[in-house]
Parts: C-alpha cells; structure tokens; sequence
C-alpha cells in the first residue's frame, strides 16, 4: 500500500512537472512577442525573483552541508556553463524562431546526453541505442534546418534561432554529463538555488553591455520593461512555476519511481506546448515538424531502452 501511495505521488508530480515546463516556451515566447524584453533581462528577472523565493531553503541547505564554500565553488563552475551560456543560447534562440521549433529541437537532448555519455563516460553502446540515436539525430535536422527547404520570407532568422537552440542542446548535454559525476552527493534544490543567483549577477552584467551597446541607461529599459502587466505575468511564471514549482516536481517524482519510467513523461510535453503555441501565438505545426517530432520521440525512447543484461548476471 506504501508503494503504490508512492508511485501515486511520484506520478502527481511528474504531470505537474509536464504541465509546467512544456507551457513554458509558449508562454516566454507571448512575452518576448508583446513586449521589447530582452533575452538578458528577461532572465536577470526571472532569476531575481525566483532568487528571492528561494533564500530561505538555500539558507537552511546551507547551514546543513559540510565545508559549503568547496561545494559552492564547484557548483558556480559547472552552472556558469549551463545557466549562463546554454540559457543566453536558448533565449536568444527563442527570441528569433517559434516556441514550437525550440520545443521540438529541445525534445532530442536525452540523445546528446546519451551520446556524450558513450564518447565521455565509456558508457556502453548496444545495437537499440545506436538506431535510436541515428533516428533522433534525423528528426533533430529535419526540424533545425527546416526553413531552408521551406523557403519562409525570414529563413535566416529562424534558422539562426534554430542554430543557437541547438547549441543550447549541446551545451546542456555537456553540463548534464559532468552534474552527473560531480553533484551525486548535492541536494538538487540547493544546487539550483546557487544557480539563481549566479544567473542574477551573470545576467545583470550582460544586460547592462546590452544597454550599454543600444546607447541607453539599463534603468530605464527596466523601467520599460516592468510597466507591461503582461511581462509580470510572464516573469512571474518562469520565476515560480519554471524554476522552483517545476523543478521541485521533477525532482520529487524522480525519488518515487525508476528513471526510465520518469523519463517517458517528457514525451507527454508536445501535448502541453503544440496546443498551447497554436492557442497563444497562433503558431500551426507544419508536416515537416510533426514529422520530426515522431521521429525524435521514437529514437529517444529506442536509445533510452534498458540495457540488455548479459547472460549469467
């Protein structure tokens, strides 16, 4: 009964966490297209307030751990690489393609994860997994270099969003791959409390060279910024249901139940971001993504098969 009250649970939190992040994009993208937001300073305030929300529990975590300022050190590294540089990449990216496009792009980082993990971690490699990751690999440049066979009036730029989405991707696997091997020991929570506020101070600094560079005070395109309701609401979102709400899910749901089968709720987001775009920003998916889509999902649930267990074990 124990169990099954635990699997119930773990069950909650992942669709809580589906729901969350796959609206995530579709509704940044509503910021970014009804506001003069920037990329940088949308995330310096998404990471401001959720920064804000979050100081008691780093506080409490904090206290807790033994030689914190080591660990802080090293978690400042690793967050650099994927809070500063893969988020720019991302939001950068979304800012000149679709929410779709990023979303689906997005749907084929467990391959990359899975092919660093193979290159780097000497992980394995069985006949399922590389059919998976020739799929997903596919379906990944079907959608990223879809504009130039589709012939859109602004290819260029929906390219180079897809491009920088992309690096996003890589950027990502890479960080993922080496979490792996350093954060075994971390509360996950108090990792991604650093992580805000290194997003605070990392994303002030670019916003303020970003002004700098359009010949503007940073004070007064703030002062832009926060008199949309609308950029509240959007800030509000990622800040509390992006950032805490949805990775608290995440990781509540993961310690329920085996990996694998937490893993198969990230195929549920297209059914959360597809009908959320069109509703939205009136985006319609095209054959050519659809496509893509069933590709990415199929070889990513193909490579991310169980290992087969030899015989004898």
């Amino acid at each position: 009964m124990l169990r099954k009250t635990k699997r119930t649970n773990a069950y909650f939190y992942l669709l809580l966490n589906t729901i969350t992040w796959g609206a995530f994009i579709p509704i940044v993208k509503l910021g970014f297209n009804d506001s003069n937001i920037s990329p940088f300073r949308f995330l310096f305030y998404r990471f401001l307030l959720a920064g804000i929300l979050m100081t008691p529990l780093i506080m409490s975590y904090y206290r807790k751990l033994n030689r914190p300022w080591q660990k802080t050190g090293k978690i400042l590294l690793l967050e650099s690489l994927q809070t500063t540089l893969g988020l720019s990449l991302l939001y950068l990216g979304l800012a000149q393609t679709t929410a779709l496009e990023t979303n689906l792009i997005s749907t084929g980082l467990p391959v990359l994860v899975i092919i660093g993990g193979i290159l780097f971690l000497r992980e394995k490699q069985e006949r399922h997994e590389r059919l998976g990751l020739v799929l997903a690999v596919i379906g990944t440049l079907i959608i990223t270099l879809e504009p130039l066979w589709l012939g859109q009036d602004h290819f260029r730029g929906s390219l180079i969003g897809n491009l920088l989405v992309l690096g996003y991707n890589l950027i990502n696997a890479i960080y993922l791959l080496l979490a792996k091997v350093h954060y075994r020991q971390l509360p996950k929570l108090f990792v991604a409390g650093i992580s805000f506020y290194l997003g605070i101070i990392s994303f002030a600094i670019l916003s303020y060279f970003e002004a700098k560079q359009l010949g503007t005070n940073l004070l007064q395109l703030i002062s832009a910024d926060l008199h949309s309701p609308l950029a509240w609401g959007v800030i509000a979102y990622a800040a509390i249901f992006g950032s805490i709400i949805g990775l608290t899910s995440y990781i509540k749901g993961q310690d329920g139940i085996e990996a694998s089968e937490a893993s198969l709720f990230n195929y549920l987001q297209p059914a959360i971001y597809i009908p959320l775009g069109m509703l939205l920003l009136g985006e319609q998916a095209s054959l050519w993504q659809i496509v893509s889509l069933v590709v990415i999902i199929l070889g990513v649930v193909t490579a991310s098969r169980p290992k087969s267990r030899s015989k004898g074990t």
